[in-house]
């Protein structure tokens, strides 16, 4: 597991067109509730010159970022960019300049054995010329993952190259929109993605391969309004939960709130992960501060440093 509390500091991840020019305003105002993370896309673009005026735009937008934070204190979220390509990162780099030291990572979207070296090699160029470290977060083509006789060779390649850039991957991204059109499958807002067995099985299979060296941050959660949509959100957050996911990419900002609230760690686990992290109990297995479950060290040692570091993002809440 990862031993940095960045590493579980995505959390939310708000998707924004990068031609977005009231997002400035937003950010600055602090509309949103924090925390939360923000990436800016190309997707509505269907040509270069779309891309490039998005791009201006863009730039447009960090620099004023960048002169308000100077003027005033408040919130600036995690920003990322999701790139078109490959090529497109040391486009990006040429054309935004100093104003990368404002993005935490870019997002590299289909990612594959295919591209893997290309993406990687691409982002070890512009790192070695940067002063603060531009990490990525890989979104993983489930298309590819959804053909049983390659899918764990598949991913097995990916987890190999992955590892030899390991320390600058935030987050491992999993989109599940194409394989979801491609089954012909949509959950109504009481029902959850994890209730599609093929689907289900994929993510259990991502998690089962790459948890043990990444954080994975779960697949978005289509509805934000409407009767049930906060309970429909919470409940699958807790099926992310258990399934070992860490944060979620979501659609529109009114989510922030409902992962934040299913993230902040309950006040009895942060207490009983302080106590299996004690060195003077590291061999003890013993109840728990409400002698309801036992504390085994040598079990719970990987859950009680997540719940450290979740707790220093996302706060420690009475439970």
């Amino acid at each position: 597991m990862k031993d940095s509390s960045i590493y579980y500091s995505v959390g939310a991840l708000l998707y924004t067109a990068a031609s977005n020019t009231g997002i400035i305003d937003d950010i600055m105002l602090e509309r949103f509730n924090i925390p939360f993370s923000l990436a800016f896309t190309f997707d509505m673009a269907s040509n270069d010159a779309e891309a490039d005026k998005a791009e201006n735009i863009l730039i447009k937008t960090l620099d004023k970022l960048f002169i308000s934070k100077k003027e005033r204190d408040f919130y600036i979220p995690k920003l990322f960019i999701k790139v078109l390509s490959t090529s497109h990162i040391a486009h990006l780099y040429k054309k935004f300049g100093s104003l990368l030291d404002l993005i935490t990572g870019f997002i590299l979207p289909d990612f594959s054995v295919s591209n893997a070296d290309i993406y990687i090699y691409e982002m070890q160029r512009i790192n070695s010329a940067l002063s603060t470290p531009v990490y990525i977060l890989p979104e993983l083509d489930c298309m590819a993952l959804l053909d049983l006789r390659t899918r764990y060779n598949h991913m097995y390649a990916i987890k190999e190259k992955l590892s030899t850039y390991e320390d600058y991957i935030l987050n491992i991204l999993v989109a599940t929109g194409s394989i979801l059109n491609t089954l012909c499958v949509r959950h109504r807002v009481d029902e959850s993605i994890y209730q599609s067995g093929p689907v289900a099985a994929l993510l259990s299979d991502i998690v089962a391969t790459f948890s043990s060296d990444y954080i994975i941050s779960a697949p978005a959660y289509e509805y934000y309004a409407g009767i049930g949509w906060q309970e429909g959100l919470g409940k699958e957050i807790e099926l992310d939960k258990l399934n070992g996911f860490v944060g979620k990419t979501i659609v529109h900002p009114k989510q922030i709130l409902v992962v934040n609230d299913a993230y902040k760690v309950p006040s009895i686990d942060y207490d009983d992960a302080l106590s299996v992290l004690d060195d003077k109990k590291i061999y003890q297995s013993c109840p728990n501060v409400n002698n309801t479950r036992i504390n085994e060290p040598k079990i719970h040692y990987s859950w009680a440093m997540e719940v450290i570091l979740l707790a220093q993002y996302f706060g420690v809440k009475k439970y």
